[in-house]
């Protein structure tokens, strides 16, 4: 049978899309944050140094005048910066505008030089980095003519931001979870799929071998018609399947064909391999076998239409057949396709009141009984398939043959 298309690889590919695309994301976040990185940022505060500042990320200094003498007035600077941001500060440096000249006497943490306006403090190699949440203090102590306040600070720096602080990290994570999860479960269902379609396989394959052996004990009562089942089998599911019915129905026409004359096992031997013409007594006899095989599968439930198949495979399309006398699309589809399948591999095969018949022979049979015996919109399949040289198949051809 054909493969059916997956309907579980189609979703996983879309999966396996949509991580991709997750990825792209997380890598352009990558190269934003490490070019980020390189980026310097400049911070401007004018506030009062005993002012705290509610910001993120802000410089704070607090004055202490702790001496005034000839050599001008002495204060001490205590400078903290707080960094209550998202991400870390690196390279960081301050500057500090002045107004007046100034000495400086004493600085901690770092490093402050001065300027004619302003003062500019470096930290220590120690303290260049403050981690998100974390607090750096350094001042320093200098003497000028009169105190002043640090209100015009400058803060430089560059933000070093962790991937995953970014709104698109938190989209491909959720993402990648869901992906992981859905492709755990696909594996995890395509798996359980392939153990249920191998014992699916093999129950298949006993179904189908204990009805091709079913067919052969069947047979077996007429060594003339040894394999007749198989081969109708065989021909009714190569119409069923130029007729486009789907898997599914090829193989069920398939089974219907094997079992068409499971009848026959209540029809004397001596009538089935008289050599000779039938009396009509004898003919009667033959008749009852469609009707016996659909009371002999009447409860059998598992093949839809076997009955169908079985008991009306010998009407006509003229309504002339036996036993129920029944026309045109009133037979059953299983009986009008066995019918066809059931007469071409009659004519084809030796029998033991005659010899098999010409291709030719058989060809004009057939389309000379179109829409009189056999149904003509099934019939021209088996035409095509006869003159297509798929039939009549060969011994090794119907032993190989599998569904």
């Amino acid at each position: 049978m054909k493969q059916k298309y997956s309907f579980l690889s189609d979703r996983i590919l879309i999966v396996l899309i949509v991580l991709v695309l997750s990825l792209v994301g997380l890598v352009t976040t990558l190269i934003y944050a490490l070019n980020a990185k390189e980026e310097l940022h400049e911070l401007s505060f004018d506030w009062s140094i005993d002012d705290p500042l509610k910001e993120d990320l802000y410089v704070v200094a607090y004055s202490n005048v702790f001496a005034q003498d000839e050599n001008g007035v002495g204060t001490q600077y205590n400078c903290i910066l707080v960094n209550s941001s998202k991400y870390g500060v690196s390279d960081w440096f301050i500057t500090v505008k002045t107004h007046e000249d100034y000495r400086i006497d004493n600085s901690w943490n770092g490093t402050w030089t001065h300027g004619v306006d302003k003062l500019m403090f470096v930290p220590d190699t120690s303290n260049h980095f403050v981690e998100k949440g974390q607090k750096e203090s350094f001042g320093l102590v200098l003497y000028s003519e009169t105190a002043f306040d640090m209100t015009e600070i400058t803060l430089n720096f560059k933000a070093v931001r962790s991937v995953w602080s970014y709104p698109l990290f938190d989209i491909f994570y959720v993402v990648s979870i869901i992906c992981i999860v859905v492709i755990t479960i696909a594996f995890v269902i395509k798996l359980r799929i392939a153990k249920y379609a191998k014992t699916h396989a093999a129950y298949k394959d006993l179904v189908s071998e204990s009805l091709r052996t079913i067919a052969n004990i069947i047979d077996t009562k007429d060594e003339y018609t040894k394999g007749h089942s198989v081969r109708v089998a065989i021909y009714s599911r190569m119409i069923a399947e130029r007729m486009g019915m789907s898997d599914y129905d090829q193989e069920r026409i398939y089974y219907i064909g094997l079992l068409h004359d499971i009848g026959k096992v209540g029809v004397p031997v001596s009538i089935l391999t008289k050599p000779g013409r039938l009396s009509d007594e004898e003919f009667e006899i033959i008749k009852k076998h469609p009707s016996m095989g659909a009371s002999i599968m009447k409860d059998f439930s598992s093949i839809p239409g076997v009955t169908n198949g079985i008991k009306y495979h010998h009407e006509r399309y003229d309504g002339k057949g036996y036993n129920e006398h029944l026309s045109g699309e009133d037979i059953p589809l299983e009986g009008r396709i066995i019918c066809v399948a059931d007469s071409y591999d009659a004519m084809s095969s030796k029998r033991c009141y005659r010899n098999s018949l010409s291709y030719d022979f058989i060809l004009d049979e057939l389309k000379r009984n179109a829409g009189t015996q056999f149904d003509p919109n099934i019939l021209k399949h088996m035409v095509a398939i006869v003159e297509g040289g798929y039939a009549p198949i060969s011994d090794a051809e119907m032993e190989d043959y599998e569904i």
